[in-house]
């Protein structure tokens, strides 16, 4: 029973340890200032068009160096800010079937912006367009 309780207590630690705190939003200035505030997101990603119009619900996963996925969010703004520990990891995001994969490494307390960009062109092969009706 003991080692049972044990294993219990060492899996509940281990999975407070992974958990990574993310917030997702920068829809308005007031949104976005107070995320850029927070010093302990070391992360931040932007998603937008060619154009530089802002885009939200994009799903990002954000893999591990073991390929564990760490980060699992559909955004509900343009921004998605993510505290990582140290090390390296893949990010993966989709915006209506059209993904994008950046490789980065956090190695201190510096904040790694990542921007990804979707263009018109590739959106409308994937898109379909509902008719007005």
């Amino acid at each position: 029973m003991r080692t049972f309780l044990a294993s219990l207590l060492l899996s509940i630690a281990l999975a407070a340890q992974a958990a990574v705190r993310v917030a997702t939003g920068g829809v308005g200035v007031d949104e976005r200032e107070a995320l850029e505030r927070d010093p302990a997101y070391n992360v931040k990603v932007i998603a937008v068009m060619q154009g530089g119009q802002y885009l939200a619900d994009v799903d990002v996963t954000i893999h591990d160096a073991r390929g564990t996925p760490v980060v699992r969010a559909r955004t509900n703004g343009p921004w998605l800010m993510a505290e990582l520990p140290p090390g390296r990891y893949r990010l993966v995001a989709d915006f209506s079937g059209v993904s994008q994969i950046r490789d980065f490494t956090v190695s201190g307390p510096a904040r790694h912006e990542i921007i990804l960009r979707w263009h018109v062109g590739d959106l409308s092969a994937t898109t379909p367009i509902s008719p007005i009706r």
